[in-house]
């Protein structure tokens, strides 16, 4: 008797308990085993025994060298030709939202695409109402929200939220002409609430109660020097140069994240640094080039880092790898990384 011989719930409840890595080699042993691995059951199966991972996703704008961890390309089809899209992860799913048409006209995009990671496919998801370019996107609780555009638009639809259960879109009334009008935008939910920064007018606000507030001048200025940012179990985080910080919201200061000496000398003078929430831990990408002859070989660069949070009310990181995951002498830019839980 074999494993396929075994009644299909069975033989789900099996492959729920094995790590998602090893699905690509289990899918050559039998067309039933590719049915089942990608089949909705499954992934619901995996959620009920509490085995969902976390999964890093690296967009590069344009061949893994190494046997330990690796970024692994995807064939993926439908791929969003969108330039400049946001991205934002809900469960399973990558949404690429707006961006530049890829055409000769290089209209703003109303359009909206949804990857499925179980299946790596892409397919269209309710568009906006309006097209958006240089706008920020963030998610929280299977909400996704949209602020901003380059458009002049006003307080009845600067802020689009997307609800990813039901699929449908949402405005929300925003008081005042000053937010409306800023530009270059960030945004992120922290603090049990959504937090937008414009870059051009060097201002945080936060929305409070239906309306929304300037933050401090310490958040605001932490985050208008950060290179790249994450929350992590309510905790802000965010790198400039070097070093990565973290925000003390009781003390409301910014403070090293300690124990990363030697991670602070790798990252010197490295481009497109990322930080992301990657099952409770920092995930950092950077890419390097190693020579200056053309085409440049470039290499992506991941580090693993653990967080440990002290008595006195310090937090620690902990660095427990860092490799190279990826190299190419293709020209390429790190554009959007992030986690899905699969």
């Amino acid at each position: 008797m074999t494993i396929l011989m075994l009644p299909d719930d069975v033989v789900l409840n099996c492959l729920a308990r094995v790590s998602r890595l090893y699905y690509p080699t289990l899918s050559l042993v039998s067309k039933k085993f590719r049915s089942l691995l990608s089949s909705k059951e499954l992934y619901q199966t995996r959620t009920l025994l509490g085995r969902t991972e976390s999964f890093l996703y690296v967009f590069l704008r344009r061949r893994p060298n190494s046997s330990k961890r690796i970024l692994v390309p995807i064939s993926s089809p439908n791929f969003p030709s969108a330039r400049w899209s946001k991205v934002a992860a809900v469960g399973p799913n990558i949404y690429s939202i707006g961006g530049l048409e890829h055409n000769m006209s290089s209209k703003a995009s109303s359009n909206v695409m949804a990857m499925d990671c179980r299946s790596h496919t892409w397919c269209e998801a309710p568009s906006m109402h309006v097209a958006r370019e240089f706008h920020s996107v963030c998610a929280f609780d299977g909400k996704i929200y949209v602020t901003g555009a380059n458009e002049n638009l006003d307080s009845t639809n600067w802020m689009g939220v997307f609800d990813t259960n039901t699929r449908t879109w949402e405005y929300l009334q925003i008081p005042g002409k000053e937010l409306c009008r800023a530009s270059q935008l960030e945004s992120v939910w922290y603090e049990g609430t959504l937090y937008v920064r414009s870059e051009k007018k060097n201002v945080t606000y936060k929305l409070h109660k239906g309306r929304w507030r300037k933050v401090d001048y310490a958040m605001n200025y932490g985050w208008g020097r950060s290179s790249s940012y994450c929350v992590i179990e309510n905790v802000f985080y965010h790198n400039f140069g070097t070093t990565i910080y973290w925000f003390d919201s009781q003390k409301r200061s910014w403070k090293i994240l300690k124990g990363l000496e030697s991670l602070c000398k790798s990252l010197c003078n490295k481009s497109a640094k990322y930080l992301v929430d990657y099952g409770g831990k920092i995930a950092v990408l950077w890419q390097d080039y190693v020579s200056l002859k053309f085409p440049r070989e470039t290499s992506i660069w991941c580090a693993e880092i653990a967080i440990e949070k002290r008595e006195n009310g310090e937090i620690w990181g902990m660095l427990e790898w860092v490799d190279i995951v990826f190299t190419t002498d293709n020209p390429s830019n790190l554009v959007h990384a992030l986690t899905t839980t699969v």
